[in-house]
C-alpha cells in the first residue's frame, strides 16, 4: 500500500484522492483473500498463522 500511495502522491493527487483510491486496493486485496479457498483452509487448520 505504501508502494501504491508513492506513486499517487508522484501523479500529484490530492490526499481525499489517493485514499480513495488506497481503499478501492484495499477492498480489492480482501476480496481476492477471501476468495482464495487455499488461504481459507490455511484458516481452518487451526494453525493460527492468519
Amino acid at each position: 500500500m505504501e508502494s501504491i500511495n508513492a506513486l499517487l502522491i508522484k501523479q500529484d493527487l490530492a490526499q481525499s484522492e489517493r485514499l480513495v483510491q488506497l481503499n478501492q486496493v484495499a477492498i480489492a486485496q480482501m476480496m481476492s483473500l477471501l476468495k482464495n479457498t487455499q488461504i481459507r483452509q490455511l484458516g481452518d487448520s487451526g494453525g493460527g498463522g492468519l
